[in-house]
């Protein structure tokens, strides 16, 4: 055997087979089916494209090529083969395709919507129809119809539906919609397959590519892109768009009033989208820092004098009243009996709020910050509920609506509050905290029982009000995927009563209100797979927290040996060196080293690493 056979013969074998996720993100891939190795441990699901040849030899394939070009004529033959989307071959190409009609109507077969890929490794459709995001109408496409449905009731900044088809309709506004419409479809695709496209990502980053980079719709379509990829884990992506969004954002001065009345043309629902997207990116923006466990807001602390949105129904409505501003807001307290705000206000209200609260308290608290939490940090949270109308108290209308804006304003108001108590309640945590790189150093020492039982009772309260908000009557639990660490950190709080605090009756009540609050995650995981993993890490937690489960060993083999926690092989995984725990109190308290699992009580510990990216993640 020649030299040059040896080395052909040891150079190591490449799958040819990799899976969607594993392509997408550059990463190397067993080719296992139905799951590979890398989308196994990560609890992602995975998926094949389908075979080019689609089961067909060479003869047999020839034949069906020339079958295809007598009936369509020689036109068909330039088109992509039946297995991936089209390439555009020029940035020229690609931006005079996205912006001509379709010649497929969508809205007359919702077959040929997208080209998704299932999690059994075939194809929902035929990929000749790849080049997926061309359509006729916004008004009948379904999946936009579905990002209308279930993702923009919670963060709505986008023109309405119909506003939107209007827009689009004319034809020298179209090309500078194709990325926003294209963003719409890749979320869609999302509720109505809970799958990922593959084709439908590329044909955004594509659309995303040909739109000036200072297009303030840009904003929009990399805040929506960013939200995307974070729930389905693509985390280090996520804070590309994220740091886009951000900075062409500030340097547009979308914070300031005139932005919205330059770049509104005179369109007052135009101008209240702009208005909005200022605002959602100051949502989203400390949504990341709380979910994430760092302080790293990047736009908090910008004096924006962009007013206020809408109600709800105003917008949609189109029907703009003069818009209200954040001074007039964070003065209501004064306001003259019957001043109304919006609940897109309420939030960008509790969002102050709760930043502010978190702010006040240092990284590492003792003792004597208890009664500065009490006296100056909680003042801002209960005033936030004190002013609230009556109508906003309550999140369901009498006809059974979910409020969605209010239902994550109280919810964060909640998560802020058990964040700053339960370092100073009974429901402890342990130094083997400070094995995560997320976490807040533990409290020094214990502050005096009658401030225990004051911070002790903030917490369970608020559990016991997320509780409540989760009980709703709704026909579907369909929230924002940010609610998924608003209600890990309730539930973190009612594992440790049910280790420390409760027992017989309100034992068996808190049990039931956690397998709601896992039930209600599961149903959010079923969309999102990193609240699916964070679903599965708080079952882990859960079972060595109360005792159950297959993976519980005894209270002696538990000092000896966290084979269980490094069994489910989480980026959080407990090091060598702190393998040890002592107790089951240090294994409730080991909970905080769960990668990124949620970051609300954790806020402040990592200033100099944004996204968390200290954690290995």
């Amino acid at each position: 055997m020649s030299s040059t056979s040896r080395s052909q013969s040891r150079r190591p074998t490449r799958s040819s087979l990799a899976c969607l996720p594993c392509r997408s993100r550059h990463l190397k891939c067993d080719g296992k089916r139905p799951c590979c190795a890398r989308c196994t441990d990560a609890g992602k699901q995975c998926s094949y494209a389908p075979s080019r040849r689609g089961g067909l030899d060479r003869a047999a394939l020839a034949e069906r090529r020339k079958r295809l070009t007598a009936t369509d004529g020689p036109r068909s033959t330039s088109s992509v083969d039946d297995s991936r989307p089209q390439r555009f071959t020029t940035p020229g190409q690609a931006h005079e395709r996205a912006v001509q009609p379709a010649e497929v109507d969508f809205s007359q077969n919702s077959a040929l919507l997208d080209t998704t890929m299932s999690g059994n490794g075939t194809s929902n459709i035929p990929l000749t129809v790849a080049s997926v995001a061309r359509i006729i109408s916004i008004e009948d496409d379904a999946l936009i119809d579905a990002y209308y449905k279930n993702f923009h009731k919670s963060h709505p900044f986008i023109l309405p539906r119909k506003h939107l088809a209007k827009m689009y309709n004319d034809l020298g506004r179209q090309p500078g919609f194709t990325p926003l419409i294209a963003v719409l479809r890749l979320i869609g695709n999302i509720y109505t397959s809970k799958g990922w496209s593959i084709p439908l990502q590329e044909y955004t980053e594509t659309c995303f590519a040909q739109v000036a980079p200072s297009d303030p719709i840009m904003v929009q379509c990399r805040l929506l892109y960013s939200m995307a990829l974070f729930w389905y884990d693509y985390k280090a992506d996520a804070k590309k768009e994220m740091d886009r969004a951000t900075k062409l954002a500030i340097d547009l001065q979308m914070f300031r009033q005139e932005f919205a009345v330059s770049h509104g043309a005179g369109d007052p629902v135009l101008k209240e989208s702009w208005r909005r997207t200022w605002w959602m990116l100051f949502i989203v923006d400390a949504y990341y820092a709380g979910t994430l466990g760092t302080m790293n807001m990047a736009v908090v602390d910008i004096a924006a004098t962009v007013e206020l949105p809408c109600e709800e129904s105003e917008y949609e409505s189109e029907n703009i009243p003069e818009p209200k501003t954040i001074e007039e807001f964070n003065c209501r307290e004064f306001s003259p009996e019957g001043t109304k705000f919006s609940s897109f206000a309420y939030l960008i209200g509790a969002v102050q709020c709760a930043a502010s609260a978190i702010s006040v308290i240092p990284k590492t608290v003792v003792k004597e910050d208890s009664p500065h939490v009490i006296q100056a940090a909680d003042c801002g949270l209960e005033g936030w509920r004190l002013l609230l109308p009556a109508d906003y108290k309550q999140v369901m209308t009498n006809t059974g609506e979910i409020d969605e804006l209010m239902f994550q304003a109280h919810l964060l108001i909640h998560v802020a509050t058990i964040g700053l108590h339960r370092p100073f309640s009974t429901l402890k945590f342990n130094a083997v905290e400070d094995v995560s790189s997320c976490a807040r150093a533990a409290p020094l020492d214990t502050p005096t029982p009658d401030l225990v039982n004051v911070h002790t009772v903030r917490v369970l309260r608020s559990a016991e009000a997320q509780i409540r908000l989760l009980a709703l009557p709704v026909q579907e639990f369909c929230h924002s995927p940010f609610t998924t660490c608003m209600v890990s950190e309730g539930t973190l709080a009612l594992l440790s009563a049910c280790k420390f605090l409760y027992k017989g009756k309100d034992l068996a009540v808190a049990r039931d209100q956690i397998r709601m609050m896992i039930g209600c995650l599961k149903l959010l995981g079923e969309v999102w797979p990193r609240t699916a993993r964070n679903v599965r890490e708080l079952q882990t937690i859960g079972q060595y927290v109360l005792g159950v489960g297959s993976r519980v060993e005894s209270h002696s083999d538990a000092s000896n040996s966290t084979e269980g926690l490094h069994a489910f092989g989480g980026e959080g995984s407990l090091s060598s060196s702190t393998d040890v725990l002592s107790s089951d109190a240090d294994i409730l308290s080991s909970l905080s080293s769960i990668q990124d699992l949620c970051g609300w009580y954790d806020l402040g510990g990592l200033t100099d690493l944004p996204w968390g990216m200290g954690d290995g993640s």
